[in-house]
Protein backbone atom coordinates (compact mmCIF):
# COMPACT_ATOMS: atom_id res chain seq x y z
CA UNK A 1 0.00 0.00 0.00
CA UNK A 2 1.69 3.33 -0.72
CA UNK A 3 1.75 5.67 1.72
CA UNK A 4 0.35 9.43 1.07
CA UNK A 5 2.98 11.60 1.51
CA UNK A 6 2.73 14.44 3.97
CA UNK A 7 3.23 17.89 2.58
CA UNK A 8 6.08 20.05 3.41
CA UNK A 9 4.36 23.13 5.51
CA UNK A 10 7.32 25.00 6.22
CA UNK A 11 7.74 28.15 4.26
CA UNK A 12 10.81 30.96 4.06
CA UNK A 13 9.80 34.34 4.76
CA UNK A 14 7.30 37.04 2.75
CA UNK A 15 8.82 39.55 1.25
CA UNK A 16 6.83 41.82 3.61
CA UNK A 17 7.76 39.91 6.56
CA UNK A 18 11.33 40.21 5.58
CA UNK A 19 10.81 44.09 5.31
CA UNK A 20 9.04 44.55 8.71
CA UNK A 21 11.36 42.11 10.02
CA UNK A 22 14.45 44.37 9.25
CA UNK A 23 12.74 47.73 9.88
CA UNK A 24 12.18 46.19 13.65
CA UNK A 25 16.16 45.90 13.67
CA UNK A 26 17.68 49.03 11.50
CA UNK A 27 14.64 50.86 14.68
CA UNK A 28 16.40 49.03 17.63
CA UNK A 29 19.94 49.49 16.09
CA UNK A 30 19.51 53.25 15.80
CA UNK A 31 17.56 53.29 19.55
CA UNK A 32 20.59 51.68 20.57
CA UNK A 33 23.31 54.01 18.95
CA UNK A 34 21.15 57.29 19.88
CA UNK A 35 21.94 55.49 23.83
CA UNK A 36 24.98 55.21 23.26
CA UNK A 37 25.85 59.04 22.15
CA UNK A 38 24.08 60.14 24.87
CA UNK A 39 26.29 57.90 27.52
CA UNK A 40 29.38 59.26 25.72
CA UNK A 41 27.89 62.84 25.95
CA UNK A 42 26.83 62.89 29.99
CA UNK A 43 30.54 60.95 30.73
CA UNK A 44 32.19 63.69 29.37
CA UNK A 45 29.71 66.05 30.87
CA UNK A 46 30.33 64.57 34.23
CA UNK A 47 33.91 64.86 33.43
CA UNK A 48 33.95 68.12 32.93
CA UNK A 49 31.58 68.83 36.13
CA UNK A 50 34.85 67.49 37.84
CA UNK A 51 37.28 69.58 36.38
CA UNK A 52 35.38 72.74 37.28
CA UNK A 53 35.07 71.39 40.67
CA UNK A 54 38.84 70.94 41.05
CA UNK A 55 39.42 74.40 39.23
CA UNK A 56 37.21 76.04 42.62
CA UNK A 57 39.06 74.56 44.53
CA UNK A 58 42.18 75.77 43.14
CA UNK A 59 40.98 79.32 43.04
CA UNK A 60 39.64 78.92 47.18
CA UNK A 61 43.39 77.64 47.65
CA UNK A 62 44.92 80.69 45.74
CA UNK A 63 42.27 83.35 47.46
CA UNK A 64 43.77 82.15 50.91
CA UNK A 65 47.36 82.98 49.57
CA UNK A 66 46.62 86.21 47.89
CA UNK A 67 43.19 87.18 49.73
CA UNK A 68 41.89 88.06 46.15
CA UNK A 69 41.51 85.69 42.93
CA UNK A 70 42.88 85.33 39.81
CA UNK A 71 42.45 87.72 37.02
CA UNK A 72 39.93 87.41 34.23
CA UNK A 73 39.68 88.39 30.51
CA UNK A 74 42.18 85.63 29.03
CA UNK A 75 42.21 85.16 26.20
CA UNK A 76 39.72 88.20 24.85
CA UNK A 77 41.51 90.72 26.98
CA UNK A 78 45.08 91.14 25.57
CA UNK A 79 46.24 93.00 28.87
CA UNK A 80 45.75 89.55 30.76
CA UNK A 81 48.30 87.46 29.72
CA UNK A 82 47.47 84.58 31.94
CA UNK A 83 45.65 81.36 31.78
CA UNK A 84 43.95 80.12 34.94
CA UNK A 85 46.31 77.21 34.02
CA UNK A 86 49.67 79.59 34.86
CA UNK A 87 48.19 81.54 37.90
CA UNK A 88 46.75 77.70 39.57
CA UNK A 89 50.04 76.10 38.50
CA UNK A 90 51.17 75.86 42.42
CA UNK A 91 47.74 73.77 42.72
CA UNK A 92 46.67 71.88 40.23
CA UNK A 93 49.31 69.26 38.53
CA UNK A 94 47.06 67.62 36.91
CA UNK A 95 47.27 69.86 33.03
CA UNK A 96 44.00 67.92 31.83
CA UNK A 97 42.37 69.27 34.36
CA UNK A 98 42.01 72.48 32.37
CA UNK A 99 40.61 70.70 29.28
CA UNK A 100 37.13 70.38 28.30
CA UNK A 101 36.83 66.82 26.93
CA UNK A 102 34.39 68.39 24.20
CA UNK A 103 37.16 71.20 23.04
CA UNK A 104 38.40 70.97 19.66
CA UNK A 105 39.97 74.49 19.35
CA UNK A 106 43.69 73.73 18.86
CA UNK A 107 44.62 77.11 20.47
CA UNK A 108 42.34 76.83 23.32
CA UNK A 109 43.43 72.97 24.12
CA UNK A 110 47.72 73.96 23.58
CA UNK A 111 47.25 76.77 25.94
CA UNK A 112 44.96 74.45 28.40
CA UNK A 113 42.41 77.30 28.49
CA UNK A 114 39.01 75.77 27.62
CA UNK A 115 37.38 77.11 30.58
CA UNK A 116 39.20 81.08 30.76
CA UNK A 117 36.68 82.94 27.95
CA UNK A 118 33.86 81.95 30.40
CA UNK A 119 35.70 83.12 34.14
CA UNK A 120 34.29 85.87 35.85
CA UNK A 121 37.04 86.68 38.90
CA UNK A 122 34.24 87.46 42.12
CA UNK A 123 34.94 89.07 45.18
CA UNK A 124 32.82 87.01 47.52
CA UNK A 125 31.34 90.62 48.73
CA UNK A 126 29.49 90.81 45.11
CA UNK A 127 26.76 87.97 46.23
CA UNK A 128 24.02 90.74 46.29
CA UNK A 129 20.97 88.31 44.98
CA UNK A 130 19.17 85.28 46.19
CA UNK A 131 20.71 83.78 42.60
CA UNK A 132 23.94 82.94 42.75
CA UNK A 133 26.97 84.51 40.89
CA UNK A 134 28.21 82.47 37.99
CA UNK A 135 31.75 81.98 38.06
CA UNK A 136 32.91 80.07 35.24
CA UNK A 137 31.47 77.54 33.03
CA UNK A 138 31.57 75.75 29.67
CA UNK A 139 28.81 75.80 27.25
CA UNK A 140 30.24 72.83 24.82
CA UNK A 141 27.72 69.60 25.91
CA UNK A 142 25.09 68.55 24.05
CA UNK A 143 25.46 70.28 20.94
CA UNK A 144 26.27 73.22 22.62
CA UNK A 145 22.64 73.63 23.58
CA UNK A 146 23.89 72.57 27.20
CA UNK A 147 26.07 74.41 29.77
CA UNK A 148 28.28 73.43 32.93
CA UNK A 149 27.83 76.37 35.14
CA UNK A 150 30.26 76.37 38.55
CA UNK A 151 28.80 79.60 40.98
CA UNK A 152 30.62 81.43 42.90
CA UNK A 153 29.08 79.66 46.14
CA UNK A 154 31.29 76.51 44.71
CA UNK A 155 27.96 74.65 43.42
CA UNK A 156 28.00 72.65 39.93
CA UNK A 157 24.71 73.21 37.99
CA UNK A 158 23.85 71.72 34.60
CA UNK A 159 22.20 74.77 32.63
CA UNK A 160 20.49 75.48 29.57
CA UNK A 161 22.59 77.29 26.80
CA UNK A 162 20.65 80.37 25.58
CA UNK A 163 20.71 81.63 21.84
CA UNK A 164 22.66 85.20 21.27
CA UNK A 165 23.08 86.95 17.71
CA UNK A 166 25.29 89.09 16.85
CA UNK A 167 23.98 91.78 14.08
CA UNK A 168 21.65 89.07 13.48
CA UNK A 169 23.87 85.96 12.80
CA UNK A 170 23.96 83.59 15.70
CA UNK A 171 27.21 83.28 17.94
CA UNK A 172 28.66 79.91 18.94
CA UNK A 173 28.53 80.09 22.63
CA UNK A 174 31.68 78.12 22.45
CA UNK A 175 33.70 80.57 19.55
CA UNK A 176 36.88 81.95 19.40
CA UNK A 177 37.23 86.05 20.79
CA UNK A 178 36.68 86.54 17.22
CA UNK A 179 33.65 85.09 16.74
CA UNK A 180 32.18 86.39 20.19
CA UNK A 181 32.12 89.74 19.75
CA UNK A 182 31.25 93.26 18.65
CA UNK A 183 32.94 96.47 18.46
CA UNK A 184 32.10 98.76 16.01
CA UNK A 185 29.40 101.43 16.65
CA UNK A 186 26.00 100.50 15.79
CA UNK A 187 27.06 96.65 16.29
CA UNK A 188 24.11 94.74 19.13
CA UNK A 189 24.06 91.45 20.82
CA UNK A 190 20.32 90.24 20.79
CA UNK A 191 19.94 88.20 23.47
CA UNK A 192 16.92 85.09 23.77
CA UNK A 193 14.40 86.32 25.64
CA UNK A 194 15.11 90.02 23.77
CA UNK A 195 17.58 92.10 25.54
CA UNK A 196 19.87 93.88 23.65
CA UNK A 197 23.29 95.68 23.95
CA UNK A 198 24.00 98.31 20.92
CA UNK A 199 27.61 100.20 20.70
CA UNK A 200 26.85 104.04 20.56
CA UNK A 201 30.37 105.40 20.25
CA UNK A 202 33.91 103.52 20.36
CA UNK A 203 37.70 104.28 21.17
CA UNK A 204 40.33 102.21 19.65
CA UNK A 205 40.68 98.45 20.45
CA UNK A 206 37.15 98.46 22.05
CA UNK A 207 35.58 94.95 22.23
CA UNK A 208 32.09 93.66 23.60
CA UNK A 209 32.74 89.52 24.09
CA UNK A 210 29.98 87.50 24.98
CA UNK A 211 31.12 85.50 28.07
CA UNK A 212 28.30 83.25 28.81
CA UNK A 213 24.14 82.93 28.23
CA UNK A 214 22.29 80.44 30.33
CA UNK A 215 18.87 79.90 31.85
CA UNK A 216 18.98 79.05 35.35
CA UNK A 217 16.60 76.55 36.43
CA UNK A 218 13.57 78.51 37.21
CA UNK A 219 13.70 79.42 33.90
CA UNK A 220 15.85 82.81 34.08
CA UNK A 221 18.13 83.70 31.15
CA UNK A 222 21.40 84.70 33.30
CA UNK A 223 23.66 86.59 30.48
CA UNK A 224 27.36 88.23 30.79
CA UNK A 225 29.28 90.29 28.81
CA UNK A 226 32.51 91.84 29.03
CA UNK A 227 34.00 95.17 28.14
CA UNK A 228 37.44 95.65 26.81
CA UNK A 229 38.72 99.06 26.14
CA UNK A 230 37.33 102.66 26.04
CA UNK A 231 33.58 103.35 24.20
CA UNK A 232 29.96 103.47 25.48
CA UNK A 233 26.95 100.90 25.35
CA UNK A 234 23.50 101.07 25.51
CA UNK A 235 21.47 98.07 27.33
CA UNK A 236 17.92 97.20 27.43
CA UNK A 237 17.39 94.03 29.72
CA UNK A 238 14.13 92.01 29.62
CA UNK A 239 12.18 92.37 32.71
CA UNK A 240 13.00 89.45 34.92
CA UNK A 241 16.34 88.34 33.32
CA UNK A 242 19.93 88.58 35.20
CA UNK A 243 22.49 90.67 33.07
CA UNK A 244 25.69 91.60 33.98
CA UNK A 245 28.51 93.86 32.39
CA UNK A 246 31.96 92.94 33.40
CA UNK A 247 34.83 95.85 32.73
CA UNK A 248 38.33 95.72 34.69
CA UNK A 249 36.92 98.20 37.52
CA UNK A 250 33.74 97.07 37.83
CA UNK A 251 30.69 94.52 37.60
CA UNK A 252 27.45 96.09 36.76
CA UNK A 253 24.72 93.41 37.92
CA UNK A 254 20.67 94.46 36.44
CA UNK A 255 17.66 93.11 36.17
CA UNK A 256 14.91 94.20 33.72
CA UNK A 257 17.06 97.72 33.67
CA UNK A 258 18.33 100.05 30.63
CA UNK A 259 20.93 101.66 31.30
CA UNK A 260 24.28 102.96 29.54
CA UNK A 261 28.09 101.96 30.27
CA UNK A 262 30.90 103.93 29.89
CA UNK A 263 34.49 103.13 29.50
CA UNK A 264 37.53 105.19 29.80
CA UNK A 265 41.20 104.81 31.04
CA UNK A 266 40.98 101.67 29.05
CA UNK A 267 38.16 100.20 31.67
CA UNK A 268 40.62 101.38 34.50
CA UNK A 269 37.28 103.90 34.73
CA UNK A 270 33.34 102.37 34.49
CA UNK A 271 30.84 105.25 34.45
CA UNK A 272 27.08 103.89 34.51
CA UNK A 273 24.01 106.16 34.20
CA UNK A 274 20.59 104.40 34.82
CA UNK A 275 17.40 105.49 33.25
CA UNK A 276 14.97 102.59 34.09
CA UNK A 277 14.78 99.54 36.90
CA UNK A 278 17.64 99.15 39.51
CA UNK A 279 21.46 98.26 39.24
CA UNK A 280 24.02 96.72 41.38
CA UNK A 281 27.09 98.37 41.10
CA UNK A 282 30.30 96.58 42.27
CA UNK A 283 33.62 97.79 42.81
CA UNK A 284 35.82 94.68 41.43
CA UNK A 285 38.78 96.43 43.47
CA UNK A 286 37.15 96.51 46.71
CA UNK A 287 33.88 94.17 46.60
CA UNK A 288 31.80 97.17 47.43
CA UNK A 289 28.31 97.34 45.93
CA UNK A 290 26.29 100.28 45.80
CA UNK A 291 22.77 100.32 44.07
CA UNK A 292 21.72 102.56 41.36
CA UNK A 293 18.07 104.42 40.59
CA UNK A 294 17.25 107.05 38.52
CA UNK A 295 15.54 108.67 40.96
CA UNK A 296 18.39 108.34 43.88
CA UNK A 297 21.65 107.32 42.07
CA UNK A 298 20.97 107.66 38.11
CA UNK A 299 24.76 108.03 37.76
CA UNK A 300 28.16 106.53 39.03
CA UNK A 301 31.96 106.45 38.40
CA UNK A 302 33.91 103.49 39.59
CA UNK A 303 37.81 103.72 39.24
CA UNK A 304 40.20 101.72 39.94
CA UNK A 305 42.47 102.26 42.95
CA UNK A 306 45.38 100.19 45.10
CA UNK A 307 44.13 97.82 46.70
CA UNK A 308 46.28 95.33 49.49
CA UNK A 309 47.08 91.37 48.54
CA UNK A 310 49.32 89.24 50.22
CA UNK A 311 52.89 88.48 48.41
CA UNK A 312 54.83 85.36 49.17
CA UNK A 313 58.72 85.10 49.48
CA UNK A 314 61.14 82.67 48.18
CA UNK A 315 62.42 82.15 51.96
CA UNK A 316 58.58 81.17 53.00
CA UNK A 317 57.23 84.38 54.26
CA UNK A 318 54.48 86.73 53.35
CA UNK A 319 53.56 90.43 53.68
CA UNK A 320 50.73 92.54 52.74
CA UNK A 321 51.56 95.54 50.51
CA UNK A 322 49.21 97.53 48.28
CA UNK A 323 49.44 97.96 44.56
CA UNK A 324 47.14 98.93 41.18
CA UNK A 325 44.60 96.78 40.38
CA UNK A 326 45.98 96.28 36.65
CA UNK A 327 45.80 93.20 34.42
CA UNK A 328 50.10 92.93 34.43
CA UNK A 329 50.07 92.51 38.27
CA UNK A 330 50.14 88.84 38.72
CA UNK A 331 49.58 87.79 41.87
CA UNK A 332 50.86 84.59 41.50
CA UNK A 333 54.56 83.82 42.16
CA UNK A 334 56.57 84.92 39.77
CA UNK A 335 57.92 81.55 38.05
CA UNK A 336 53.72 80.17 37.66
CA UNK A 337 54.43 80.17 33.61
CA UNK A 338 57.73 78.20 33.97
CA UNK A 339 56.27 76.08 37.20
CA UNK A 340 53.35 75.05 34.43
CA UNK A 341 55.98 74.35 31.30
CA UNK A 342 58.07 72.13 33.82
CA UNK A 343 54.58 69.95 34.53
CA UNK A 344 53.88 69.98 31.29
CA UNK A 345 57.18 68.34 30.38
CA UNK A 346 56.80 65.80 32.98
CA UNK A 347 53.65 65.17 31.52
CA UNK A 348 54.92 64.89 27.68
CA UNK A 349 58.17 62.79 29.14
CA UNK A 350 56.96 60.68 32.19
CA UNK A 351 53.26 60.58 31.82
CA UNK A 352 50.83 62.18 34.03
CA UNK A 353 47.91 61.74 36.52
CA UNK A 354 45.13 61.97 34.49
CA UNK A 355 44.26 58.18 33.12
CA UNK A 356 47.96 57.68 32.58
CA UNK A 357 49.58 53.96 33.46
CA UNK A 358 52.94 55.68 33.28
CA UNK A 359 53.52 54.68 30.21
CA UNK A 360 54.78 57.78 27.59
CA UNK A 361 53.01 56.30 24.15
CA UNK A 362 50.53 53.96 22.66
CA UNK A 363 50.16 50.51 22.76
CA UNK A 364 51.13 49.50 19.36
CA UNK A 365 54.53 50.33 20.46
CA UNK A 366 57.04 48.40 21.81
CA UNK A 367 57.61 48.22 24.94
CA UNK A 368 60.89 48.25 27.63
CA UNK A 369 61.23 48.67 31.39
CA UNK A 370 63.63 50.73 32.98
CA UNK A 371 64.44 52.32 36.28
CA UNK A 372 63.46 56.09 37.09
CA UNK A 373 65.41 58.01 38.99
CA UNK A 374 67.78 55.00 40.24
CA UNK A 375 69.13 55.33 43.92
CA UNK A 376 66.55 58.02 45.01
CA UNK A 377 63.55 58.54 47.15
CA UNK A 378 61.36 59.06 44.03
CA UNK A 379 62.87 55.56 42.35
CA UNK A 380 60.29 53.89 40.00
CA UNK A 381 59.82 51.03 37.68
CA UNK A 382 58.62 52.20 34.43
CA UNK A 383 56.96 50.84 31.10
CA UNK A 384 57.91 52.76 28.27
CA UNK A 385 58.06 53.10 24.53
CA UNK A 386 60.84 52.05 23.03
CA UNK A 387 61.19 55.16 20.74
CA UNK A 388 61.53 57.04 24.40
CA UNK A 389 64.57 54.69 25.72
CA UNK A 390 67.22 57.35 24.48
CA UNK A 391 65.23 60.29 26.08
CA UNK A 392 65.26 58.13 29.83
CA UNK A 393 68.50 56.85 29.27
CA UNK A 394 70.16 60.18 29.34
CA UNK A 395 68.08 61.36 32.28
CA UNK A 396 69.75 58.91 34.31
CA UNK A 397 67.40 56.48 34.05
CA UNK A 398 68.53 52.50 33.82
CA UNK A 399 67.26 49.78 31.75
CA UNK A 400 65.62 47.24 33.63
CA UNK A 401 63.14 47.22 36.72
CA UNK A 402 64.30 49.01 40.30
CA UNK A 403 65.22 47.01 43.36
CA UNK A 404 62.98 48.20 46.15
CA UNK A 405 60.36 50.98 46.60
CA UNK A 406 60.43 54.43 46.25
CA UNK A 407 59.88 56.37 49.89
CA UNK A 408 58.04 58.98 48.13
CA UNK A 409 56.06 56.92 45.46
CA UNK A 410 52.11 56.56 46.30
CA UNK A 411 49.93 55.21 43.44
CA UNK A 412 50.60 58.09 40.71
CA UNK A 413 50.76 61.30 42.60
CA UNK A 414 54.55 62.31 43.95
CA UNK A 415 55.25 64.12 47.14
CA UNK A 416 57.73 65.92 45.31
CA UNK A 417 55.38 67.58 42.81
CA UNK A 418 53.62 69.41 45.39
CA UNK A 419 57.10 70.47 47.04
CA UNK A 420 58.29 72.24 44.49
Amino acid sequence: MWKQKRKNSYRGFTLIELIVTLSIVATLAGIGAVAVVKIRGTTKQVSCINNLKTISNGLQLYYNDYKVFPDDGYPDDTDDIYPLAVELSDYITILDTYLCPLDDDTTSVANLASYDPFYVKRSGADQTDSIEQLAIGCPRHRGNDSSTSLFSTGSTVITTVGTVQANGQEVPPDGNSTQRKINTTGDKFTFDDGSTVTITSTVANYNVFLVQSVKLSDGTLYSIIRIQGDGTIDNDVASGSKFEVITPSAIVGVRGTKFTVITTNNGGSTGTEITEGKIILTDRTTGATKTMTPEATPEIVITEEEHTHFHWHADGTKHSHAHAEGKGAHHGRKNGRQHLIKLMKKRKMWGDDHGSNGSDDDDSEDKIVVCHKPGTDDQETKTISASAKTGHLNHGDTLGACSGVSANYYGWSWKKWWRN
